[in-house]
């Protein structure tokens, strides 16, 4: 489990936990939240430590998988270092020093081993195939490799937790922010780290080599995609959660986030841009942001920009109709069909008949 913290002083703090308390924020979601409302609020009494007035915040990335396509749930949170006053401003507090980490950890281990240990299951007995492919994930390295805790300043261990709080970051520091956040919000692999051998396997080479030195994973194409399987999310479980002061429904919302007025508009260069072109907004002081700003922050690309003449597009219509549909893409010349799909097949190492 990963908690980082961000605000007038940024902070990382990172709780990796065993392999069965692994299993059971995999196999069951609201555990997992459960237990992150725990960490939290753990990691919240030590901010508001000598005030009772102010509230903290934080933003959660939830991530399922470790650097080698293992299953891992764990958390990357973005913590303000201090408490928010109830007119928005920020009371900073003392950032997690070596000698607070190991309390920390201690107050954490404690309230997760009661949150958990009731939830471990006894035997193998009643699981059905997802819990045993979430286990078989988890255990897809040796113990030994994933046992050994990396030593790093401001971290304590104890009991298969540990506890890391070795990065900050100031607050006028916006690209290491984004970059913090974006690390947080990353997907499961790279594909520019993804290639096929001679030999038909998968061969992944990873950011940072294993505790043995071993930097890539060789792997069939059925286990890759296993191993992928079990990273994918539960339906209807949202990956980005906020906390506190960070809530949609909390009253202090609007006191600490900034108004959607007072936002960046989308930026377009001046060159490509007609004039008196502003991005649209739905309405007087709306809160959602147009689709084509929401796909620039996201993919850095601006899709009303048109690429022959450098000008600025914009919607006029949307098209639902089928025949209509088809008629265009034939007058351009483009496929108006999608291509032929083959009839799903059974791979024969799961025919067991016989």
């Amino acid at each position: 489990m990963h908690v980082h913290s961000a605000a007038k002083k940024l902070g990382c703090k990172s709780v990796p936990l065993p392999r069965w308390a692994r299993w059971l924020l995999a196999s069951d979601p609201q555990l997992a939240s459960r237990a992150l409302a725990v960490t939290l609020r753990a990691i919240f009494a030590h901010y508001r430590r000598g005030t009772k007035a102010g509230r903290c915040g934080a933003v959660t990335f939830v991530q399922r998988f470790g650097s080698a396509l293992n299953l891992n749930v764990h958390f990357h949170c973005v913590i303000p270092d201090g408490v928010f006053l109830r007119d928005g401003s920020l009371l900073a507090a003392r950032a997690l020093r070596e000698e607070d980490v190991e309390t920390v950890l201690l107050r954490i281990v404690r309230r997760l081993q009661r949150l958990l240990r009731p939830h471990r299951p006894e035997s193998g007995n009643g699981l059905d195939a997802m819990d045993v492919g979430y286990a078989q994930s988890i255990q897809s390295l040796p113990r030994a490799l994933l046992d050994v805790p990396r030593r790093r300043r401001c971290s304590a261990f104890t009991e298969g937790f540990s506890l890391h709080a070795s990065v900050h970051l100031h607050a006028n520091d916006r690209e290491g922010l984004e970059r913090l956040c974006r690390y947080g919000a990353r997907g499961p692999l790279s594909l520019d780290r993804l290639w096929q051998v001679e030999d038909g396997r998968v061969c992944y080479r990873m950011k940072r080599p294993l505790p043995d030195g071993r930097c890539e994973l060789l792997l069939a194409p059925t286990e890759l995609l296993r191993r992928l399987a079990a990273l994918v999310p539960p339906p209807r479980r949202h990956l980005v959660r906020f906390h506190d002061v960070f809530g949609p429904n909390s009253s202090w919302r609007a006191a600490v986030v900034p108004r959607p007025e007072a936002s960046l508009p989308l930026e377009v260069p001046e060159s490509r841009s007609p004039a008196g072109w502003r991005p649209e907004r739905q309405g007087e002081g709306a809160t959602r942001l147009p689709w084509a700003e929401l796909f620039k922050r996201v993919w850095r690309t601006d899709v009303l920009r048109c690429e022959r003449w450098g000008g600025q597009m914009r919607v006029l219509a949307f098209v639902t109709e089928r025949p209509a549909i088809r008629k265009m893409l034939d007058c351009l010349g483009l496929p108006s069909t999608g291509p032929p799909i083959a009839r799903a097949r059974r791979p024969a190492e799961f025919d067991f008949a016989g």
